[in-house]
C-alpha cells in the first residue's frame, strides 16, 4: 500500500469532516472553459449526494465534477431543503462551489423534492421545466437555452426517465414531442437517467431524434442507463464514463454517488 493509501484509510478511521477536507479538498476553482465551439457535456445522477459508502458529501460530488470541468452538467436526483440533505440546496451549492450559472426544478406535487438541474459556465437565456406523465413518483425535465458565443446557443435539457415500464413510453414520447415544440434552435443535447438499456424500444424512438455520443464516438464502454444524446453538431471528440475518482485508491471513498459521471465532448463548429 502506497503512502497516500495509507493516509485515506487513517483519515477514514478518524474523521469523514477531515477526510473531505484533505482528500477532497476545498474551494478549487473550475479551470477554464474548452474552446467555445467544442463543449464537454457531463450527465450525473448524484443520488442526493449520498456516495458508495453511504454517506452525504457534495464535496465530493463537486471533486468527481472536476475530474473532467465540464463546460454543462445535467444533474438528477438533486434535492433541496430536506432533513436528509440537511437543509441544503444541492444545485445552489454545487454552482456555487463550481463557479456556473445554474437551473432547477422539481415536480410542483413530489414531496421527495427530487428534481433536475442544468449548470453552466455559459449564461442560461431561458430556463423552464415540464413535468412528465407518471402514476407512481413524478418526473419532469429541465430545459435550458445556454448562449456559448454571440453567434452560438443550444438547447440543453437534462430528464430522469421513471422506473415502471408502463410510464416509460409515454415518458419518452412526450419528452420527445416537448422538445421539438419548444427547442430554440437546431442544435440540442439531451441528458440523464434515462432506467433503459439501449436495446430497448424507447432509446430506439429517441434516436429517431438524437444521436447516441456513446455509439457516434465508439465507446467501448458506456453506462448502462445514463445517456448523453446530441443533435445538430459538427463531430463528438470524446465520450467517456468517469470510473477512477481517486488513482491508487480502490475503495467505496471514491464515489459520491451510487452512478458514474458520463461525459461527452461534443464540437459544434
Amino acid at each position: 500500500m502506497n503512502k497516500r493509501a495509507k493516509l485515506v484509510v487513517i483519515i477514514v478511521l478518524v474523521s469523514p469532516l477531515i477526510l473531505s477536507v484533505i482528500v477532497y479538498g476545498i474551494g478549487e476553482l473550475p479551470r477554464e472553459s474548452s474552446p467555445k465551439t467544442q463543449l464537454t457535456f457531463m450527465t450525473y445522477n448524484i443520488h442526493f449526494g449520498q456516495g458508495m459508502d453511504d454517506l452525504l458529501n457534495l464535496e465530493r460530488i463537486a471533486q468527481n465534477i472536476l475530474i473532467d470541468n465540464p463546460d454543462i452538467i445535467g444533474l438528477q436526483e438533486v434535492e433541496v431543503g430536506r432533513v436528509t440533505s440537511q437543509g441544503v440546496d444541492m444545485t445552489f451549492w454545487l454552482a456555487k462551489r463550481l463557479g456556473m450559472y445554474y437551473y432547477y426544478s422539481n415536480p410542483y406535487s413530489n414531496i421527495h423534492l427530487m428534481g433536475n438541474a442544468i449548470l453552466s459556465k455559459y449564461p442560461l437565456i431561458l430556463q423552464e421545466a415540464y413535468e412528465l406523465p407518471s402514476d407512481l413518483q413524478e418526473r419532469l425535465f429541465v430545459h435550458c437555452v445556454i448562449q456559448i458565443t454571440p453567434s452560438l446557443k443550444i438547447d440543453v435539457f437534462s430528464t430522469h426517465i421513471g422506473i415502471r415500464t408502463e410510464n416509460k413510453t409515454a415518458q419518452i414520447d412526450y419528452l420527445l414531442e416537448k422538445i421539438t415544440d419548444v427547442s430554440k434552435t437546431p442544435k440540442r443535447v439531451l441528458m440523464g437517467d434515462f432506467n433503459l438499456v439501449n436495446t430497448t424500444l424507447e432509446i430506439a424512438r429517441v434516436l429517431t431524434n438524437f444521436n447516441d455520443t456513446a455509439i457516434e464516438f465508439g465507446a467501448t464502454y458506456r453506462a448502462p442507463i445514463d445517456y448523453i444524446f446530441a443533435t445538430g453538431y459538427h463531430s463528438i471528440i470524446d465520450y467517456h464514463v468517469v470510473t477512477d475518482m481517486l488513482p491508487d485508491i480502490d475503495s467505496p471513498i471514491e464515489f459520491g454517488s451510487d452512478h458514474l459521471p458520463v461525459t461527452a465532448t461534443i464540437d459544434f463548429s
